[in-house]
């Protein structure tokens, strides 16, 4: 029998837990100081060691989030994927769903910054990783870039705080105010000042988006396909700067 993802067995102790494990993994070992670490970076790309690094970084806190949480929802709940959210849900038409959510999010942003931009005096900047991506010249460092957002960023970003952290602080707090802090938890742990607003509403179109549909396939779908928008848009703008 399916759990409601409103009320799932697991506590938010245990999805802070998960998330400070990883956290913990990132800053109490450091990859980046590791020789194999660097290695492996290196023959997946050879001539951009930082890219490699990131795309390793992002692998394997994908990895991390899926083991710690599969962990306690089939070792402790003997439950399956499905508590989650990884389940085709109300339609099952998750994949266009998705596409055209991610397109119209994508549109949304767009304009929401454009309008803060207005209102600032100084421009807003590149994120950070954004500087990463403009650093990639070859086919093949484009889809390392390609990889890390449209993939295991949407991945483990949906499944913890969509699939995950919402439905445990949802038992206690109902599913409104639920949404909005685990929104404001997503928004805060991009770094991002600037971005701030617009990634609290991002957090809670993809939020309303599982809730509508059950299924977080389809909010992985229109995280990846935003992503996969402004990573083609960058590298667009790259080659139209090249042909000048």
């Amino acid at each position: 029998m399916i759990r409601s993802y409103q009320t799932p067995p697991w506590s938010v102790v245990e999805a802070l837990l998960v998330f400070a494990i990883v956290l913990s993994t990132k800053l109490f070992i450091p990859f980046s100081l590791r020789t194999w670490f660097n290695s492996l970076s290196q023959i997946i790309s050879p001539n951009n060691l930082y890219l490699g690094q990131l795309f390793l970084n992002s692998l394997l806190l994908a990895v991390f989030f899926f083991l710690l949480i599969g962990l306690i929802i089939k070792l402790k709940y003997r439950l399956g994927w499905s508590e989650v959210g990884l389940r085709t849900g109300r339609g099952k038409n998750w994949l266009f769903t998705g596409v055209i959510q991610g397109i119209l999010l994508f549109l949304a942003m767009t304009v929401i910054l454009t309008i803060i931009s207005m209102f600032y005096s100084f421009e807003v900047e590149q994120q950070e990783i954004v500087d990463v991506f403009n650093t990639a010249k070859t086919r093949w460092e484009q889809f390392l870039c390609l990889f890390i957002a449209a993939v295991a960023a949407p991945l483990s970003e949906e499944l913890y705080f969509r699939g995950f952290l919402y439905p445990a602080i949802g038992k206690i707090t109902g599913k409104l105010p639920a949404v909005i802090i685990t929104s404001i938890f997503f928004s805060m742990l991009h770094f991002d000042l600037i971005r701030f607003i617009p990634i609290v509403i991002a957090g809670i179109w993809l939020n309303m988006l599982y809730i509508k549909t059950g299924s977080l396939y389809t909010s992985i779908m229109a995280h990846s396909v935003w992503n996969t928008i402004m990573i083609l848009l960058l590298f667009f703008s790259q080659s139209a700067v090249g042909t000048v």
